[in-house]
């Protein structure tokens, strides 16, 4: 299959991950930022509780096939923290997305932060310069006001730290739902070669004119 997107270790490919995450042998690490499981009003995907377990598994296996010696890490949803151990690994931990500047609506205490599902397999060397902590406060200030027409674009700094304890450098990071391309931006930065999936091609489209950009930082 022909990348949409292929540049200094970088690739973009336009399709379904269920039919192009097969056709990968090997990664380093995947960092995902999959669809949510909650019926979320502002999702451009088919967005299903009753269908997102399907998909969950499947993610599992595919991370664990790709990863024998790694870590993987699946960007989740609050409100189904409940249903973690049923989709995830035993021995399975949450890294905290922190935000620094949360919603602020008429509720009572609302999400400031976004649970990030990781574990290990195999040996997991990190490299000494990580700080290895299982939390990030992301700067989240400008993120949907920089010109990136996506419903939910994640903090480059916050990705760029997963990024940098999840993998080593010049090792392959998987992306199977890439969206605007913050993980491969990352990865671009921190020398590290990437794979994106995505099954939408104005993201694809996105993603590979941020990544063409070799100075203007995008935060």
């Amino acid at each position: 299959m022909k990348p949409y997107y292929s540049h200094a270790g970088i690739e973009i490919y336009h399709g379904d991950c269920r039919e192009v995450l097969p056709t990968i042998e090997q990664a380093g690490a995947v960092i995902t930022d999959p669809p949510f499981g909650i019926s979320w009003g502002r999702a451009t995907w088919e967005d299903s509780l009753e269908q997102y377990p399907v998909l969950m598994h499947w993610l599992v296996s595919e991370c664990n096939r790709l990863v024998p010696n790694g870590w993987c890490f699946v960007f989740q949803a609050m409100p189904n923290v409940a249903l973690f151990h049923q989709w995830f690994p035993e021995g399975w931990r949450i890294y905290a997305a922190c935000k620094n500047f949360a919603q602020i609506r008429p509720t009572g205490i609302w999400h400031s932060w976004d649970p990030v599902v990781f574990w290990g397999n195999g040996q997991t060397p990190r490299e000494k310069e990580a700080v290895n902590r299982d939390y990030f406060v992301g700067n989240v200030a400008g993120v949907f006001g920089d010109g990136i027409d996506h419903p939910c674009p994640k903090p480059l700094d916050t990705m760029q730290h997963i990024v940098s304890i999840a993998s080593s450098s010049g090792s392959l990071i998987v992306e199977p739902f890439c969206g605007s391309g913050s993980t491969l931006w990352a990865a671009k930065q921190l020398g590290r070669k990437a794979i994106g999936i995505e099954i939408e091609e104005k993201y694809c489209e996105i993603a590979a004119k941020r990544l063409s950009q070799e100075v203007l930082e995008f935060t």
